[in-house]
């Protein structure tokens, strides 16, 4: 059963607009300065009371590290976290609140970059730049998540750091990800009629942009068409009224097929990126995500990095 706060939720959502915004092209570039608004893009001043807030650049762009305060971290861990927005909308205060709450539940330090945007730069600019981010945690323990386009691009760094022989990280906890940027399955042009928060059209206009210069289907830009044999193990959340539904089931398969760990969840009538919202599915989700976190990892491929230190970096 859907809960009354989710129901809720979602009716603000329609009320709100925010789909609207992903309505098709024109709108999504009309609508754009508001959602790149520079503010954006600096941790909230509850979220700075709650933890302590370390910037420094990669790339030229602004990149926060959360710990918590008063001290050293409890936990060794140290979670990269890649912010949602279809490539086009700047880090919005859910993903502050969820990099303060993952050090809150855990100890742990959490870095979460502001990478480049479309229309302004595309994935050529944005992958190296989180790729920096994840190469300069020191910690022994990383763990990468990621929500929407975020989720894509975690599953970029572990194709990249299995091309380059590197060990994978701790684990990849994805929410909701955005896997194919064409949207090509038809499935999702039926669910963008039940979608409270995202619509096809808009996407796949800031998908074309992401991929300016590329094959779409290049698999570091959707990763719907990668090979996934090697990767860290992979948790994935999904929600039923989400247009990114069918590509999920498909990578869950593909998976599992490759022989990659795979901890599928999908939550029956939960909207788009719904765990970093107050109501009682994000937080039974939530719940998951930190068990799955305070696990220690079994397998070889991701043991701890050469040189590593043995402190969050």
């Amino acid at each position: 059963m859907v809960s009354v706060q989710a129901k809720v939720r979602m009716a603000l959502l329609r009320a709100s607009g925010q789909k609207r915004f992903y309505d098709n092209a024109s709108a999504l570039h009309h609508r754009l300065p508001r959602h790149q608004k520079p503010s954006m893009a600096r941790p909230p001043r509850n979220v700075r009371r709650r933890c302590e807030v370390e910037r420094h650049e990669v790339n030229g762009f602004p990149c926060y590290t959360f710990r918590p305060r008063g001290g050293a971290a409890a936990s060794d861990l140290h979670v990269l976290h890649l912010h949602g927005g279809g490539y086009v909308e700047q880090v919005e205060k859910h993903h502050w609140r969820y990099a303060a709450d993952l050090v809150t539940r855990l100890g742990c330090a959490v870095t979460l970059p502001v990478y480049p945007l479309v229309p302004h730069h595309d994935h050529t600019a944005t992958i190296p730049m989180v790729q920096a981010a994840y190469d300069g945690i020191t910690a022994k323990r990383v763990a990468v998540t990621g929500d929407s386009a975020g989720g894509a691009l975690a599953l970029a760094i572990a194709q990249n750091l299995r091309a380059d022989g590197q060990p994978q990280p701790e684990r990849l906890i994805l929410y909701s990800p955005w896997l194919d940027v064409l949207l090509a399955n038809p499935v999702s042009e039926l669910l963008d009629e039940t979608d409270p928060m995202l619509g096809i059209e808009g996407l796949r206009e800031a998908g074309r942009m992401y991929a300016e210069g590329t094959d779409p289907h290049d698999p570091r830009v959707s990763p719907i068409h990668a090979d996934l044999t090697g990767l860290a193990p992979i948790t994935l959340f999904i929600g039923t009224r989400d247009v990114l539904l069918p590509d999920c089931r498909r990578f869950r398969a593909q998976a599992r097929e490759a022989g990659t760990e795979v901890d599928y969840r999908e939550y029956p009538g939960m909207f788009h990126n719904w765990l970093m919202q107050a109501i009682p599915e994000g937080r039974e989700a939530m719940n998951h995500v930190e068990r799955a976190l305070r696990r220690r990892p079994v397998s070889a491929r991701c043991a701890p990095r050469p040189g590593s230190s043995p402190t969050p970096g």
